[in-house]
């Protein structure tokens, strides 16, 4: 298993390689693989370690053998750093509501109030009036919505 930074070498190097890599070849070439059966949270756990995102005491994110396909499939699709968000919010066993919770990335809470709401109503309004939007996050849109290292999840999965 490479761990440190002979593993982050190694994943940039078949990520930079044209077409980039598949995950699972990744987690494969790095040799985490026991018995036929990739071993993703050990992966990411020390990939996410080697960058500097994540330290021993913050090793939570022990998923479930029944939840690991499930896991590593949206590690793939949306970034680990997403899941990880997810998951400070809720339990691994909520991983299924992932997909519904998730609205993306973004920068902060007034910027998702603001794209939230031009989406939604439009922004026809005179370029005089000023409009707040972290009130706009504070006073209507917190209690639907979840913001954790820049990633916004709905509560209403």
């Amino acid at each position: 298993m490479l761990t440190g930074n002979a593993l982050l070498i190694k994943v940039n190097e078949m990520q930079a390689q044209e077409p980039p890599a598949k995950m699972s070849e990744i987690v494969r070439a790095c040799g985490y693989d026991h018995d036929g059966k990739l071993q993703y949270t050990a992966f990411y756990t020390e990939l996410l370690t080697v960058k500097g995102l994540l330290n021993n005491d913050t090793l939570e994110n022990n998923i479930s053998e029944e939840n690991q396909d499930l896991y590593s499939e949206l590690c793939d699709r949306y970034g680990a750093d997403a899941i990880s968000a997810f998951l400070e919010l809720y339990d691994e066993n909520d991983l299924g509501n992932f997909e519904d919770a998730y609205q993306g990335p973004y920068e902060s809470e007034s910027t998702f109030a603001e794209e939230f709401t031009t989406d939604c109503y439009g922004l026809n309004v005179p370029s005089f009036v000023i409009i707040d939007w972290q009130a706009t996050w504070d006073q209507g849109l917190y209690y639907d919505y979840d913001f954790v290292d820049g990633f916004v999840f709905s509560k209403n999965w």
